[in-house]
């Protein structure tokens, strides 16, 4: 196609539909004018010059009214193309619908996922008053406070010797140091039988031992290693076979027997109140002997639990000189079976080099070859106590006196006296032994 022809062309659909369009290259192309200068360059053949130029700017007026002309001719659209532009891009209102995007409300619903008070709802999880509610394990104190029950419970784990019977210890280990005032108040409540009491086999049976309520000797009697061994029992007057009571059993010194101790058993029986039964064993030939005698002791709980009714978990021991070394070795050597222990002026027999913890007093005098530490600095160092000098007794008196540093379910405790080889010696001018006092508050405590 020619170069006229192509610009005639041109120049013919410049007026049509693609006016908008090819407007601007028209404009360019000079369709206006003639090729050569006089040819008419619209269908009318209007001749020359200025007639055409004005039908041409007539024509002009055709698109003005179908492009808007002027907007296009204004040419800035065109070339600064902005007009179009915002034809376009003024159609922004749906681009620039930025209320849609700028609807960040409904991403920055960030209120939802700002929401955070859902989230940060922390009450929720800071509803840790929950777990705080340490009020369900602040209420340890219930369970820890009974911590005395748990300690006294050591005497579980001891419930496996031959004495068999189940051992716990009823806390009241709470009241440390054994002196008279508390302590028997603590006894009150061992007397009536506490509700933690581990009743024997014998509880509501017939007893068929016998018992020695006076100075009569009614003896029980076993056979040890083939060989036959006594001993002497005084159960309460009012002894009820439903009721689990405490028992104590007391060792007489070298050479002696059983009748040396019963029917007073050290002084306690009287200040028992009912509440506790005796036992008086006799050692063969009047000498304790290892391990011979552990044994003795270990049959004589198992007949006596199985035919009394006896709060297991309170067996306690007292002994006197060699009885007292007898006691030494019950109470390391049957852990767990025993919960507190005595020992007046002990020897005779070895002592045991190591030990569980248990709560003991012992006693020795100024007049005897007996000291603190051959007596309780022993049971103070297995127990965990302080070991200090303690106070010796003024002339003609006594002094008592508990280890510091002890834990409170296992106090130590010394009793000096100025006195000789005895385990009930009388200050000056009395007629009556200081010691049943001492001992019967700290095995009370218990």
């Amino acid at each position: 196609m020619s170069h006229s022809t192509l610009r005639q062309w041109l120049c013919t659909a410049s007026s049509g539909r693609y006016l908008t369009l090819l407007v601007s290259l028209s404009e360019l192309l000079g369709c206006s004018g003639s090729d050569s200068g006089g040819q008419p360059s619209n269908s009318n053949g209007t001749s020359v010059g200025g007639s055409q130029t004005s039908s041409e700017t007539g024509g002009a007026s055709a698109v003005a009214r179908s492009s808007g002309g002027a907007i296009t001719t204004g040419g800035a659209p065109s070339t600064g193309g902005t007009s179009g532009a915002v034809l376009h891009t003024g159609g922004s209102p749906q681009t620039g619908g930025s209320p849609a995007t700028g609807g960040s409300p409904a991403t920055g619903g960030s209120p939802a996922t700002g929401g955070g008070p859902t989230t940060g709802g922390g009450p929720a999880t800071g509803g840790a008053p929950t777990t705080g509610g340490r009020a369900a394990t602040g209420g340890a104190p219930l369970v820890t406070g009974g911590a005395p029950l748990g300690s006294g419970g050591r005497t579980n784990s001891g419930g496996a010797s031959a004495a068999g019977g189940t051992r716990t210890g009823t806390g009241g280990a709470t009241s440390p140091g054994g002196s008279g005032g508390g302590s028997s108040t603590a006894g009150a409540t061992a007397a009536g039988g506490a509700g933690n009491a581990k009743p024997s086999a014998g509880c509501g049976k017939t007893p068929t031992l016998k018992n020695s309520p006076t100075s009569t000797a009614n003896q029980n009697t076993l056979t040890v290693s083939g060989t036959s061994r006594q001993f002497l029992i005084r159960w309460p007057t009012s002894y009820d076979n439903t009721h689990p009571y405490r028992l104590i059993l007391d060792f007489h010194g070298a050479t002696g027997k059983d009748t040396d101790i019963a029917p007073s058993y050290f002084g306690l029986f009287d200040l028992s109140n009912n509440s506790t039964i005796f036992i008086a064993p006799s050692a063969n030939g009047g000498i304790w002997a290892l391990p011979t005698d552990l044994t003795f002791v270990d049959q004589i709980l198992t007949a006596v639990e199985a035919d009394l009714c006896i709060d297991t978990s309170r067996i306690e021991i007292e002994g006197f000189s060699q009885g007292a070394a007898l006691v030494w070795n019950l109470a390391c050597q049957r852990p767990g079976v025993f919960l507190a222990a005595v020992g007046h002026s002990g020897g005779g027999l070895a002592a045991p080099s190591s030990c569980q913890p248990i709560p003991y007093l012992g006693s020795g005098g100024l007049q005897e070859n007996v000291t603190q530490t051959t007596q309780t600095d022993q049971f103070a160092k297995f127990d965990g106590c302080t070991v200090t000098s303690l106070p010796t007794a003024p002339t003609g008196g006594h002094v008592c006196t508990s280890y510091t540093g002890c834990p409170a379910a296992d106090p130590v405790r010394w009793c000096n006296y100025d006195g000789p080889h005895t385990p009930s010696p009388n200050d000056t001018g009395k007629t009556t032994s200081w010691m049943p006092s001492e001992v019967w508050p700290f095995f009370s405590q218990f």
